[in-house]
């Protein structure tokens, strides 16, 4: 391997020898200074320089060489690796060409768009409406949209109930939206479902089916309970 990477630096011959066949050469024991021995050997052999030294040696050897690396790469502060990596970054995006400004996502019909994160939402679930959301103006826009939400609501619904085998009234009654709920105790927003169809709007999977809501118009029980509300015998 080595032999390789030499004739990739140098393509003249190279000499390949193991530590055995070279006169002379120091031999580590039972220690863990092979990266010192490593750096000497490498030192020695380009300096064509005879070898003077051994494992007593190895403290004094690497107190040398933090001497020499400080003496060619001294320590900077955080503030100017912090600087340095700054100025990197600007060098780095300057060299970059711009994106135009009418890229793919302005340039693609917008319905196309839609089903595209309609698909996403439908696979990840819930949880893709915050990712998306933050990812772009384009796409919060079109999932913060009410007919947006409900259409995704709708498709995780067909995915997990077969309509056909119950009434027009049981269809009424179940196959409705949700909505977004603040909290009264928290603040938080959170998806506000009647009781029927519950899930996480990832398709084909389903929580379960509630015939009633234990906390009304609260997120969870914790800010049900904090409000001063109490348990919910009657639903036992």
């Amino acid at each position: 391997m080595f032999l390789k990477l030499a004739q990739h630096v140098c393509s003249d011959t190279w000499d390949e020898y193991s530590a055995d066949e070279i006169p002379g050469i120091p031999k580590q024991h039972c220690s863990n200074n092979c990266g010192v021995f490593v750096l000497m050997y490498a030192l020695y052999i380009v300096m064509e320089g005879h070898f003077d030294f051994d494992e007593s040696d190895m403290q004094v050897l690497r107190h040398w060489w933090c001497i020499v690396l400080l003496t060619n790469y001294p320590l900077k502060s955080d503030a100017e690796r912090k600087s340095l990596r700054k100025r990197m970054r600007t060098q780095r995006a300057e060299a970059i060409d711009p994106v135009p400004a009418d890229d793919y996502l302005t340039t693609m019909p917008p319905e196309i768009l839609r089903q595209i994160l309609l698909k996403v939402i439908t696979e990840d679930g819930d949880v893709a409406f915050l990712r998306l959301s933050l990812t772009c103006r384009i796409f919060k826009e079109i999932v913060s949209n009410a007919k947006f939400r409900e259409q995704a609501h709708y498709i995780w619904l067909d995915s997990v109930i077969n309509w056909s085998r119950f009434s027009e009234d049981y269809k009424k009654e179940f196959r409705v939206p949700y909505s977004l709920t603040e909290c009264p105790e928290c603040g938080d927003i959170f998806k506000d479902c009647p009781p029927g169809y519950v899930g996480d709007g990832r398709k084909g999977v389903l929580r379960g089916f509630y015939s009633t809501i234990d906390f009304p118009g609260y997120c969870s029980a914790e800010c049900h309970f904090n409000a001063g509300g109490e348990f919910p015998y009657e639903n036992i």
